[in-house]
């Protein structure tokens, strides 16, 4: 999977980083900064987007931070969706993982079994990226 994700960054051409400022009782008045990078076959291949910091959740890489969304999928991708879609699409899987896809095994058991665990494991990462 990883040297996957290396030959696309190769292949990318334009980055732009955009902020999602959190408006949920669960993400309120955090600050999330994603880097989204464009090929140069985009709109037809989807965009590759990350985080530039860590976050505790099911669908998000610890390693790479890197978002795993199914609308991110080459076979699911649609070159009408535009990347107001796409950035919705993260703020939606922010606030509701979906754990059948999840890259990130403990947060999703724990989002799963114990979702005080999780924010307080959550919380404790955000920590880090927000002193």
């Amino acid at each position: 999977m990883h040297a996957a994700a290396h030959g696309r960054i190769v292949q990318l051409s334009r980055i732009r980083k955009f902020k999602i400022l959190g408006d949920t009782s669960l993400f309120k008045d955090l600050i999330f900064t994603l880097d989204l990078d464009v090929s140069l076959d985009y709109p037809f291949k989807p965009p590759y987007l990350k985080f530039c910091h860590p976050v505790y959740h099911p669908n998000i890489d610890p390693v790479t931070h890197e978002i795993c969304s199914p609308m991110l999928l080459q076979e699911n991708w649609k070159p009408e969706t535009t990347i107001e879609d796409v950035l919705l699409n993260v703020i939606v899987l922010l606030n509701e993982p979906d754990i059948s896809r999840p890259v990130n095994f403990e947060a999703a058991a724990d989002y799963i079994s114990d979702k005080t665990i999780y924010m307080a494991k959550f919380n404790e990462v955000v920590k880090k990226w927000t002193v």
